[in-house]
């Protein structure tokens, strides 16, 4: 396929099918993204390059630069230029408003939040919690290129591949890398959701961070943990060493994504959050009161139980 009919096939795949606005006259593709290109100060023929060469150079960069974790570790973030997020950006309106990730899946979802992932553990019995490791990239290129393969030409999907990983993996700042994360794992979603419901668990997941639980007290089989960790490390993933995977009864009230499960079936904010909102309160500065604000939404938000679809 020549790249020009390779990047018409990419533009009649991220449009759907739709017909360019410009009607007839060349190809929609390097009329319709050429625009968008240049307005962002790119050549027309910028992605055309990105494939002949196989590299996001020398049109679009990643910057990188590390956070500061709350267990004291660092996340490496990579965060794409102003132009690579446009065209990501461009690439999430065209093809991901109409994929759904599995049910499961709760991070990343329009009306959902780390309530939805907390609550639907509260009142059991026993609550498994699993960390995976350096989730985003450890979701790797070539499954993120198979995923799209199974909805474009081979040509596109390496394109694509190209547009949305860095280094390997999905990059940690990118915007598209949220949901790709959550689409490329539909199928280990479901595959954990089928394990969990013949072991009489309910299972879900935010980001990294998997839970299950049980209504009664009998908790886990002995071989659940080995099925999970194998169907985990059969698409690249591993648990992380120290807080991978944790066995809680309902007194040990755990902590998921930041909220305790209470033994008594609801949900808290841990007392280091109440901490700091007590000190804020205290606080005569309109900063700190604009702050406080959105500690006692965000406490809102988690611990009042709503109608959630089960």
């Amino acid at each position: 396929m020549t790249a020009p009919s390779l990047l018409a096939g990419l533009w009649q795949t991220l449009t759907r099918g739709r017909p360019s606005e410009r009607g007839a006259g060349g190809s929609s593709f390097e009329t319709d993204w050429a625009d968008l290109l240049v307005r962002l100060g790119l050549p027309p023929r910028a992605l055309r390059d990105v494939v002949e060469a196989d590299s996001l150079h020398p049109h679009f960069h990643y910057r990188h630069y590390a956070q500061p974790k709350k267990d004291g570790g660092r996340r490496e973030i990579a965060e794409p230029d102003a132009a690579l997020k446009r065209v990501q950006q461009e690439i999430i309106a065209r093809w991901f408003t109409a994929e759904q990730p599995h049910p499961s899946a709760v991070a990343y979802q329009k009306g959902k939040s780390t309530a939805d992932h907390v609550w639907a553990h509260a009142g059991a019995e026993v609550v498994v919690t699993a960390d995976v490791r350096d989730f985003f990239p450890s979701t790797s290129a070539w499954r993120v290129e198979d995923w799209w393969r199974r909805r474009v030409d081979d040509d596109t999907a390496r394109l694509l591949t190209r547009l949305t990983t860095h280094r390997g993996g999905l990059p940690q700042g990118a915007p598209t890398s949220p949901a790709l994360s959550n689409l490329v794992n539909r199928e280990l979603d479901a595959r954990l959701d089928c394990r969990s419901k013949a072991a009489g668990a309910r299972y879900t997941r935010y980001c990294d961070d998997l839970a299950f639980s049980w209504s009664d007290g009998w908790g886990p089989p002995s071989d659940f943990e080995a099925g999970v960790r194998s169907a985990l490390h059969e698409v690249g993933y591993e648990l992380h060493p120290e807080k991978g995977w944790r066995v809680h009864g309902r007194r040990d009230e755990p902590e998921i994504t930041g909220v305790i499960l209470t033994r008594h079936g609801s949900v808290r904010l841990p007392e280091r959050l109440g901490r700091v909102m007590r000190t804020l309160g205290r606080s005569a500065d309109a900063h700190d009161a604009r702050r406080l604000e959105g500690y006692l939404g965000y406490a809102e938000m988690v611990t009042r139980r709503r109608a959630r679809k089960k």
